[in-house]
């Protein structure tokens, strides 16, 4: 079951979590797509800054998100979906959400890559740096048109989709399914 933007977001800011839904879903992915048989989701904590106060219960709904992440991404009909606003909210928010998403998985995925950078492919560096670039956009483009907006926003919406399908593919090609993710995140204190 894919996770919902909106209460995802309302949990958030019910434990004054001030991350966005979007960048949550980015890091995760990004650590997923890295190394799904390495993830660590007391990394994934770390990264996004969750205070010591929320783990407890912001722990379960980044664990129910990464399950859920890892099933959509082993799936063969390319069922990956990104978390951001629904369509009906304002076109702004949701620009701003795919670029946090963007962000997100770039940080995630540097957290989550082991490897020397040299076994990185091809095709996985130019993502990132797609998504880099991503992550610097903040305004629509004022001389298009509304609709101009909104088939460019789809169109790299769409890209970075299946951009991040295509990472996983060539990072966990050799695992075979289904991997299990590490969930457990140690008690220390993470600060």
């Amino acid at each position: 079951m894919a996770a919902d933007f909106s209460m995802t977001a309302e949990l958030l800011a019910a434990h004054r979590i001030s991350t966005s839904v979007s960048e949550i879903h980015g890091v995760l992915s990004g650590q997923i797509c890295a190394d799904s048989a390495a993830f660590d989701l007391g990394l994934s904590i770390k990264i996004l800054e969750i205070p010591e106060d929320t783990k407890q219960v912001i722990t379960k709904l980044l664990k129910m998100l990464a399950e859920d992440i890892l099933s959509q991404l082993e799936t063969e009909n390319y069922a990956f979906e990104l978390l951001l606003p629904d369509a009906d909210e304002e076109f702004s928010q949701r620009l701003i959400a795919l670029s946090q998403w963007c962000n997100g998985f770039n940080a995630g995925f540097a957290g989550a890559w082991v490897r020397d950078d040299s076994a990185m492919e091809t095709d996985t560096r130019e993502v990132l740096s797609d998504f880099s670039r991503i992550a610097e956009v903040d305004e629509e483009d004022e001389e298009a048109s509304e609709s101009d907006n909104e088939v460019n926003f789809m169109e790299i919406e769409e890209y970075v989709r299946m951009a991040a399908i295509t990472v996983f593919l060539q990072n966990n090609a050799n695992q075979s399914p289904p991997v299990t993710l590490d969930i457990n995140v140690p008690d220390e204190n993470i600060h």
